[in-house]
């Protein structure tokens, strides 16, 4: 496969020798995040039987330029699978084109398949067929993840007429208004010559629409997508539904015999033209983003037109199984904030993750986890020293925080790391207290003790409390012997117990790397660090250059664009203030006890190039800064 840039949009194609080619028509925000892996497999299935393949990201979406909530985003991602289809008869010399759809995709494929006039064969994957349901089912996730415990401290949407918004991407303005009207027996009559129809629930407007297709002339097959539900949940968790693709495939092919001997005598065939080099100039950011790939990983490179000097370049990691752009595409976007201000950047597919090459059969938390992973992270390090980076900072979002943690401990050019909402310092497997996947904080579960609900629930067995009060006592007594040892330690000097945790964080130190661990106040991954730390964290003041944070409306996986803009702010804040200024000579001062120290808080100007105002002197406890308890 290939990476490909066209009319702003970045994309990906798959090249086979056949004459028919097939476009992929993404889904929107979260269901494209979680079905990444899978839709990538089933592009593969399609070129190896013989039919080209592009797969892109919509204008505003994944890699392509722009953001979500710019005008006019249905017509303009309906002109991207227009242009998506050119491009693909000029780069392939393919003679016809068919489209594959999956949810909203699969509308966004029957509206431009009526567009562009001459589709052979459409496949649409339980396509939302009233536009109106599309947004119902968005709002719905919406307000369900809001009863969850990572969204109990999010405000609700101020404006639902003008903004909606599932899994932390938005629909906006009068683009809600124009999904909401969509129809597709209205707007819809005869979208391809053959149409294959997966369902997975509304099936009596499934029939309809594929009756109203066959009285237009449209030969129809329908049949069922049971393997939806499975495959469109957490990227985690998604799983390739291999026979639904696998008919999807044999669909497609089903032409492709006559069509390659009529082919071979075809010697007047347009010769196919070759992509040109994928690179993507980003004119409000100053900046252009190249796809690279270096042994077995891919990424995508920011490079600033005007770099600062002074700047170490940042390195992005995945977010559990999500590919390279994170939730809440929130990679791209900071990737290309930092670019406006002179830093560049590398978002990365760690091993078998998103674009990386091979794509592994299966991932779990082991997966995300591992040794492994840690180990590819200097492979992203690596590559930006050979592009002249001399030094590297690093951010993630939980598992890619651990990666980041450990990449800071190995990697010799890598001086820093910013981690949001860190579940574990050390990974110990099935061993997951308190920072378990299955349960919520402890200040979840005290908010949750004193409302009415919890305790109907208890009585009428819907929840668990002495479970609850079992890990809360393990806690408890992890954070108590952890707490007296490392107590006795420091009075004799003598270690009572292997603590892994605190000798990555003494490695850190000792090399100098600046750490930064931002976390939600209701995060489990703030219990595990009380646990390691103290209740106040006061075991971190032995390290002066780590800090940990609780920032305002900071969810798990940054869902929300409060919590992403809090992320991002707090990070370029960290950068410029202590990373950056570290850096560079600094001014001596003399503290009140006559030691010296590097001035790393003095105040800037707030029209300095930054933009960045910090507080001097710093706080009393700078290991406390921001964490209440």
């Amino acid at each position: 496969m290939k990476p490909v840039v066209f009319d702003d949009c970045f994309g990906w194609l798959h090249p086979a020798p056949g004459r028919s080619g097939v476009v992929l028509c993404n889904p929107f925000g979260y269901d494209a995040l979680c079905t990444h892996r899978g839709w990538r497999k089933l592009a593969e299935r399609i070129a190896a039987a013989g039919m080209p393949v592009l797969r892109f990201d919509y204008p505003g979406a994944g890699d392509s330029a722009g953001v979500e909530d710019d005008p006019q985003r249905l017509n303009a991602w309906l002109d991207s699978i227009v242009a998506a289809a050119g491009r693909l008869r000029g780069w392939t010399g393919v003679t016809r084109v068919s489209l594959v759809g999956l949810r909203f995709g699969a509308t966004l494929a029957a509206l431009a398949a009526e567009r562009i006039g001459d589709i052979d064969n459409i496949v649409l994957l339980a396509p939302p067929i009233l536009g109106r349901n599309y947004l119902r089912e968005l709002r719905a996730h919406r307000q369900s993840w809001l009863s969850t415990p990572a969204g109990m401290n999010a405000d609700a949407i101020a404006d639902p007429d003008n903004y909606v918004e599932a899994f932390g991407f938005g629909l906006y303005g009068d683009d809600i208004a124009q999904i909401g009207a969509l129809d597709l027996r209205r707007d819809t009559a005869k979208p391809a010559r053959r149409v294959l129809l997966l369902d997975s629930s509304d099936r009596n407007r499934a029939q309809a629409l594929a009756e109203h297709y066959v009285a237009n002339g449209v030969t129809v097959e329908r049949q069922s997508f049971d393997e939806c539900d499975r495959f469109v949940v957490e990227a985690l968790y998604s799983e390739e539904p291999v026979e639904a693709f696998s008919r999807v495939t044999a669909w497609l092919a089903e032409e492709l015999p006559a069509e390659h001997a009529n082919a071979s005598a075809d010697t007047d065939a347009s010769a196919p033209g070759d992509p040109e080099p994928p690179e993507l100039a980003l004119a409000p950011y100053n900046a252009v983003e190249r796809p690279v790939v270096f042994g077995k990983y891919f990424g995508v490179y920011c490079e600033p037109i005007a770099p600062r000097a002074d700047t170490p370049a940042m390195l992005f990691f995945n977010t559990g199984a999500s590919h390279h752009i994170g939730d809440g595409r929130i990679f791209v976007l900071f990737a290309r904030r930092l670019a406006a201000l002179g830093i560049a950047s590398l978002r990365m597919d760690l091993g078998g993750l998103g674009d990386a090459v091979p794509a592994a059969t299966a991932i779990t938390l082991d997966t995300i986890y591992s040794d492994t992973s840690c180990n590819d992270a200097g492979a992203g390090a690596d590559w930006l020293v050979a592009q002249g980076h001399a030094r590297i900072v690093t951010f993630g979002v939980c598992g890619g925080a651990f990666v980041g943690l450990h990449a800071c401990a190995r990697h010799p050019n890598i001086v820093g790391g910013f981690g949001v909402n860190l579940q574990k310092f050390i990974w110990d497997g099935a061993a997951r207290e308190p920072g378990a996947h299955q349960f919520a904080s402890s200040k979840v579960y005290w908010r949750s003790a004193l409302t009415r609900e919890k305790w109907l629930r208890a009585l009428r067995g819907q929840s668990h409390p002495l479970r609850i009060a079992s890990v809360l006592g393990k806690r408890v007594a992890r954070s108590c012997w952890l707490a007296a040892t490392s107590r006795i330690e420091r009075l004799t000097g003598w270690p009572l117990t292997t603590n892994e945790v605190r000798d990555i964080v003494r490695t850190l130190h000792a090399k100098g790397v600046h750490l930064r661990l931002a976390y939600g106040e209701f995060d489990v991954g703030l219990d595990e660090a009380r646990v390691q730390f103290g209740a106040r964290l006061g075991e971190l003041q032995r390290y002066s250059r780590v800090r940990a944070v609780t920032l305002p409306k900071l969810d798990h996986a940054l869902f929300t664009r409060p919590a992403r803009e809090a992320a991002m702010a707090d990070a370029e804040r960290w950068l410029f203030s202590e990373v950056i200024q570290a850096g560079v000579p600094a001014r001596a001062v003399v503290d009140t006890t006559g030691a010296t120290t590097p001035a790393l808080f003095q105040s800037q100007s707030a029209n300095s190039p930054t933009g960045v105002t910090t507080s001097s002197p710093p706080p009393a406890h700078p290991y406390l800064d921001g964490v209440r308890p």
